[in-house]
């Protein structure tokens, strides 16, 4: 699955990704449909790089080629995994805010929405867990994270259903929010920077509205 910095704060960079769609089936909802909404976050615009998986791609390859080479790889084993449609959606309060590829941290406000859909619900379950460490929230990150001072919610608590997780950090000034949960045949993760959590937790309902 593709890749971007994601608990940059207390764990070491991270990544996240999904695969680009390659057909969809009769009325499914697409990946697009759940991963882009206009009234998810007010006040940022979206970045020349959202669009589907393999649009990422080309964007990421002219800019971090080693980034490219690791996202392409696991936008593959999903692919392998049942993944049939992605999108990404990202989101910034400055143009100087798109088209970092993991490069840095970022010191705007930015938020990324990473939707796969699966070619049924079975193949998205199956794949939840491996996507939390491609996403570094496994076990250890999770713990790492709640050393540092972070806010971590698993499965019922969060209010996204068993197979999700949700944490929260503020450093230096700085703040993490990420959500990554499964839901019927899609998987979804949102990763804002310096967006209020109120806002982020509000976004996440109207994306999980969205998995149908």
């Amino acid at each position: 699955m593709n890749r971007t910095t994601v608990l940059a704060f207390a764990l070491v960079l991270a990544a996240c990704g999904g695969p680009s769609g390659s057909g969809s089936t009769q009325q499914q909802t697409s990946a697009e449909a759940v991963g882009s909404g206009s009234a998810d976050f007010a006040g940022l615009q979206k970045c020349p790089e959202s669009g589907t998986w393999d649009h990422y791609l080309t964007a990421e390859q002219a800019k971090n080629p080693s980034q490219y080479t690791t996202d392409k790889s696991d936008l593959d084993s999903l692919k392998a995994a049942g993944a049939n449609d992605t999108y990404v959606a990202v989101y910034s309060d400055a143009t100087s805010g798109c088209g970092n590829f993991g490069s840095d941290t970022p010191t705007g406000k930015v938020a990324d929405v990473y939707a796969i859909r699966f070619k049924d619900s079975s193949s998205a379950a199956a794949n939840y867990k491996t996507n939390l460490k491609d996403f570094h929230l496994s076990d250890t990150d999770l713990s790492n994270l709640k050393s540092a001072g972070g806010s971590v919610a698993q499965g019922s608590a969060t209010g996204l259903g068993d197979n999700s997780v949700m944490v929260s950090i503020s450093i230096a000034g700085s703040s993490l929010y990420a959500a990554f949960w499964q839901k019927n045949q899609f998987e979804v993760a949102l990763l804002t920077f310096n967006v209020s959590e109120t806002d982020s937790k509000s976004a996440t309902t109207k994306i999980n509205d969205r998995m149908k």
